[in-house]
């Protein structure tokens, strides 16, 4: 009994001690050719002990606002129970950067969670819907503890893959809803910025999805519609793997001793952080 008590006292401290989050993803995995991280992301996020999940709210970017909810509902459904997560914990937030401002499902979840307690706000798409909280609700903005924000890069730096960086692209996330972005630093809540060039650097190989593949149920999910990713990178960027931007933000939370960060000068009055590596 005594030993009983004490891994029910160890389990009891542990919850205690999780870092409570919100999600926020534009999740697209899935045929045609669509963009897988962010189901990383979120599978990463239900099988890490260092966190509890408060809700997931969907915005538009990879693809149609419909799609991603559709897409970040079926996950939660297969996947979620390891987190404790349903499907109805799921939130539809802005289909555009337009929609920016506009009440919808997920601003009202949020600020609902955010009254109860303070959270870890992980950003894996365009800004848009903490802009719409920060617009509708602007007493919440000091209950977010810190902003994770898969996006940023170095000034003058044109973001290229491959072995001649011959492949351009922008800065997604940014680039959608710049004037989100802009909201959020003027918010002055503490940020975590995951550069693109730091995080393409996260990358998955043919023997990673082998590895998954066998892992289980979710890994299988995972591996079976990243083939077409990793062919793509492979073969037509000339990268060694496809890269899994998005999981790096929930490393960022869940692992931070596993990266190096450094506090960039010039951030006047917010708090600006760059993981270097």
């Amino acid at each position: 009994m005594r030993k009983l008590a004490v891994l029910v006292a160890i389990i009891a401290a542990q919850a205690a001690a999780a870092r409570t989050v919100w999600i926020d993803t534009d999740v697209s995995i899935g045929s045609p050719i669509r963009e897988v991280d962010d189901a990383y992301a979120l599978l990463l996020t239900f099988h890490s002990p260092e966190i509890r999940i408060a809700g997931i709210s969907t915005t538009y970017g990879n693809t149609s606002l419909r799609y991603t909810t559709r897409v970040a509902r079926d996950i939660i459904t297969r996947f979620g129970g390891t987190a404790s997560l349903k499907a109805n914990q799921v939130f539809a937030g802005a289909d555009s950067a337009r929609a920016r401002g506009q009440q919808n499902a997920a601003s009202e979840a949020l600020a609902f969670a955010l009254r109860k307690e303070k959270l870890t706000y992980v950003a894996l798409g365009p800004l848009t819907n903490l802009a719409t909280l920060l617009q509708l609700h602007p007493e919440l903005a000091d209950r977010i503890e810190r902003v994770a924000f898969l996006g940023g890069h170095e000034p003058g730096n044109r973001l290229a893959f491959g072995p001649s960086r011959s492949f351009h692209i922008h800065d997604a996330n940014v680039f959608k809803d710049p004037v989100a972005v802009e909201m959020v630093l003027r918010s002055r809540i503490p940020l975590t910025l995951l550069p693109i060039e730091t995080s393409g650097r996260l990358q998955v190989d043919a023997n990673d999805l082998n590895e998954l593949s066998r892992s289980g149920p979710a890994g299988e999910f995972l591996a079976q519609r990243s083939r077409v990713w990793l062919w793509f990178w492979t073969k037509f960027m000339k990268t060694d793997g496809g890269p899994i931007f998005d999981a790096l933000a929930v490393v960022s939370v869940t692992r931070p001793d596993l990266l190096t960060m450094k506090t960039r000068s010039g951030c006047a009055a917010f708090t600006c952080v760059s993981v270097e590596r």
